[in-house]
């Protein structure tokens, strides 16, 4: 499938900003996991999490990206964006216009990256809180 025009334009100032940046690793971060979550058949999007808590809320969230396509790359980003100062229950809620609105547009297959990495970081959110 092409990449979607409001994906390369985001995917584009993700690597234009470096000030701005949620990419890296966390030291000592409380919230740490690791998904294989491409939708696509034969990609593997590799996506780490890494999140510092306050009390039950992300007071600080990163990602890193191995062998990762553009549309997980921004939803990563959005994700990380969103999700900040946030408990596990709200991360859960983010919806379809929490991404387009920090997108910028739609893109269902941006969004399907989305609703991956969302779960993916809700359950290490649920593992940091656990244990």
């Amino acid at each position: 499938m092409a990449e979607e025009p409001v994906i390369i334009r985001y995917f584009k100032e993700l690597f234009s900003n470096p000030g701005e940046s949620l990419m890296g690793k966390i030291e000592g971060a409380e919230v740490e996991i690791k998904g294989e979550l491409c939708p696509r058949k034969g990609n593997k999007d590799q996506l780490f999490l890494y999140g510092k808590l306050d009390g039950k809320r992300l007071s600080k969230i990163k990602f890193m990206c191995a062998l990762c396509d553009p549309h997980m790359f921004v939803a990563a980003d959005i994700l990380c964006r969103s999700a900040a100062g946030k408990d596990r229950e709200a991360v859960a809620a983010l919806d379809l216009a929490s991404y387009e609105e920090l997108l910028g547009g739609s893109s269902p297959e941006g969004f399907e990256h989305f609703k991956r990495a969302r779960e993916l970081l809700v359950l290490g959110m649920m593992e940091a809180l656990d244990s």
